[in-house]
């Protein structure tokens, strides 16, 4: 055989450079983001239990990843105005949103004009934290444990009320779920934020409640309020002598959740690479110990465990509004 020509060489030396370089530009671009500031929007308020998780978590990839990650606060519609301005940004890695379960499972159960679908128009990045959510009364009520209060419940001419952040929340979807499980004689009484339903708790206009264990803290440990139990499965790390509602109705379990996203389309180098460094920072024993201390308990993990989270929940909550007749008030 001919030994090969000059120009044959050189062709052949270009395309093994080209097939060893077939496999880079995911590792480079990966490696090269981010290269400017990267926006976390969260639609919702400043101050509250999302905002806390959003500043830590941001400030952790600042310092990992080299850049600024820059927290925007965005409220209104129920996170809804927020959440839309993320999913019609460019799907580059520079602009993602942390939100509450209820934005992805929830409310697109209750909103049927919504512009965006939430689900499709996203990519999951990972989970954070869940957000402790606890059942509790007014002291003058005199159930000390979830069976009395179902049983007071029922006794009461016209049942009892039930103070929530708003309609379609996970604390509202709290209340709904046990009068499906045990036939509690509840009325919802929606509030516009936690801070004015833990005030009406406190002062008696409404007996009950399901609210942020963050914020109804201070008032249980001064005796304000009475802590009946927490909503989620676990109980929570703030108060760990406190049972949950599970413990005495089988099944029961509504774990709100904080997730972080990015527009659909991502590419799926940079959620790796954004999944990789949130896990390490919810890893962090300081991180652990700053959000224990506002009854947010980490759960971190992959995309995939979020996007299945959000399928279950969905379907469960999904179910649940229908049922019930729930409707926004």
């Amino acid at each position: 055989m001919p030994p090969a020509s000059a120009g044959v060489k050189r062709r052949i030396v270009l395309q093994w450079t080209a097939l060893a370089a077939s496999g880079s530009p995911l590792l480079a671009r990966a490696q090269a983001y981010p290269s400017r500031p990267v926006r976390i929007i969260l639609p919702y308020p400043a101050g509250g239990s999302a905002d806390v998780v959003t500043r830590v978590v941001g400030r952790k990839l600042t310092e990992a990843m080299g850049q600024q990650f820059v927290v925007e606060n965005k409220p209104g519609a129920s996170g809804n105005i927020g959440l839309e301005q993320v999913v019609r940004s460019p799907a580059d890695g520079y602009t993602l949103v942390v939100v509450p379960d209820s934005n992805m499972t929830v409310n697109p159960h209750l909103y049927p004009d919504m512009k965006f679908d939430p689900v499709r128009d996203t990519s999951p990045v990972g989970t954070l934290t869940t957000i402790g959510v606890g059942l509790v009364v007014n002291p003058s009520v005199p159930a000390k444990t979830v069976e009395e209060l179902i049983a007071y419940s029922k006794r009461l001419p016209g049942g009892l009320s039930f103070a929530s952040p708003g309609s379609g929340t996970p604390h509202h979807l709290a209340g709904e779920l046990l009068k499906q499980m045990t036939g509690a004689n509840l009325t919802h009484i929606p509030y516009k934020g936690g801070a004015p339903a833990l005030q009406d708790v406190v002062g008696g206009q409404v007996p009950a409640g399901f609210v942020a264990l963050a914020i109804a803290a201070p008032f249980v440990r001064t005796g304000k309020l009475r802590l009946i139990a927490i909503t989620q499965a676990k109980r929570s790390s703030m108060f760990p002598n406190t049972p949950t509602v599970g413990e005495t109705v089988q099944g029961f379990d509504v774990t709100s959740w904080l997730g972080l996203f990015a527009p659909a389309g991502t590419p799926a180098d940079l959620v790796q690479r954004l999944n990789g460094e949130i896990n390490k920072a919810l890893a962090d024993p300081a991180v652990n110990e700053l959000l224990s201390g506002q009854a947010l308990d980490v759960i971190g993990g992959s995309p995939a465990e979020l996007a299945q989270r959000v399928k279950t929940e969905s379907a469960r909550w999904g179910g649940l509004i229908k049922a019930r007749n729930i409707t926004l008030q």
